[in-house]
């Protein structure tokens, strides 16, 4: 009877492969086009939708610590937005930037920063504006009120609900209207929707886009394989299951008498030793003509297999592995990976700067912010960070300045080597009781 119930369940299997194989056909599993299962075979997924980018993010250390050291890095320090191009940085604060200050502050870009994080999981985010308009989600925001806060969603929680489909419409081809999934405090859910003025989406939502650790996905799956699977042996050998090889003059009969258990009986008995022997110490087990041997199996070692998919999971983030799991090998060595992950971090930046133009435009298209003729953001230098850096940055610049002067010349100006040296524009000027306190610690003569 259990032979029959073997060659049936083996049965059942081998026709689910078969359909599987069978209906996998028809797609294009992979890019080995001899194999067109052998993604299937693998354990590779053909398409990957917000919620397996999501468990990758929340279960895998490696994928968890490259989205994470990434923003970590990129939003060591906050943007600042100034009035005009970037040569103007050293120049006063105007008016305008000390307006805006208000509304971009340390809460709100820690949203934004969190907001950026969301995207690179799941290929987009959102921005929701809390605006004091005291009016629905699903209207129209009215121009010129507050802001009052801003939430980042998930690409999970909100989705398109209506596509603009007027020809005519200056808005064609974009969200009509947005749902969102609210998450409830006593853990329900509901559904509301949004209007687009009240929404800043940050990536790309296009069915085309690929997001930050799509390209991983694979190795990261090959990865999970080899700590499993390698944890799953170390395991296995730890729990030392027997072998007990009886000769053949053994009756079992006998055995079973022994123990007062029936022979169907004898098989728990064993099973009882096996485990009283794995729990304690010094425990004896007794055996008639058998010989009992543990079933430990050599475990290979999984670093070879592991550092491959590592290296090419960190090929596909563009991260250095040393970055991602902290081994530092060398000082020069650490050094470079480290510069260059900062460059790496200045050119995403970079990027970054179009969307906080872009969110920037927003609020000035909502009349919360006034519009000026050119904005631009600015970052600090991620490979200049330290205040030794800066200053012997400046000092290089006043030893110019002097050299220069002979021939009647003056490259730098004070606001440029105070902006150098991490201090904003000019000077403020003396006042009459600072110059009186000047005067007094100045030394005669």
């Amino acid at each position: 009877m259990n032979k029959n119930l073997t060659l049936a369940v083996n049965h059942a299997l081998n026709d689910s492969i078969a359909r599987a194989r069978s209906g996998l056909l028809n797609h294009s599993m992979g890019i080995d086009a001899k194999r067109s299962t052998a993604w299937c075979e693998y354990g590779f997924k053909e398409t990957l939708d917000f919620f397996d980018l999501y468990k990758l993010y929340r279960r895998n250390g490696i994928a968890n610590g490259a989205v994470n050291k990434l923003t970590g890095n990129v939003w060591k320090t906050n943007p600042e937005i100034i009035e005009g191009e970037k040569k103007n940085e050293s120049d006063a604060v105007t008016a305008w930037e000390q307006r805006t200050k208000t509304v971009f502050t340390n809460r709100l870009w820690r949203v934004f920063s969190d907001a950026d994080l969301r995207r690179l999981v799941g290929r987009y985010s959102a921005i929701l504006l809390h605006i004091k308009d005291n009016r629905g989600w699903n209207t129209e925001p009215t121009r010129g009120r507050a802001l009052e806060k801003v939430t980042s969603v998930w690409a999970g929680a909100i989705k398109v609900k209506e596509w603009d489909t007027g020809i005519n419409s200056r808005t064609y081809g974009q969200p009509k209207m947005w749902e969102y999934t609210e998450q409830l405090a006593n853990g329900s859910a509901r559904r509301v929707d949004v209007h687009p003025g009240r929404v800043f989406i940050l990536g790309d939502y296009s069915d085309d886009a690929i997001g930050f650790l799509e390209p991983a996905y694979n190795a990261f799956v090959s990865l999970e394989k080899v700590e499993g699977g390698s944890g799953e042996s170390f395991l296995k050998n730890a729990s030392r299951q027997m072998n007990i090889n009886f000769s053949d003059g053994i009756d079992f009969k006998n055995i079973a008498a022994m123990y007062g258990v029936s022979v169907s009986e004898l098989q728990e008995k064993y099973n009882e030793a096996a485990r009283e022997i794995n729990q304690g110490n010094d425990v004896l087990l007794i055996t008639q003509g058998a010989t009992v041997t543990p079933m430990v199996t050599e475990v290979a070692d999984p670093s070879p297999t592991y550092n491959v998919n590592l290296q090419t999971a960190c090929a596909a983030v563009d991260i250095p592995s040393r970055i991602i799991i902290g081994n530092q090998q060398g000082e020069r060595a650490s050094t470079e990976d480290q510069k260059y992950f900062n460059s790496r971090s200045q050119s995403y930046r970079a990027d970054l700067s179009f969307e906080i133009e872009d969110f920037c435009n927003k609020l000035v298209g909502l009349g919360i912010i006034d519009d000026v003729q050119q904005k631009t953001v600015i970052w600090d230098d991620l490979n200049a960070q330290t205040a030794a850096e800066k200053l012997d940055g400046a000092y290089r610049m006043a030893q110019i300045n002097a050299t220069m002067l002979a021939a009647g010349e003056q490259p730098f100006s004070s606001a440029e080597i105070r902006t150098a040296a991490g201090y904003e524009g000019e000077p403020e000027p003396l006042g009459e009781d600072d110059e009186e306190e000047a005067e007094i610690a100045s030394p005669p003569g």
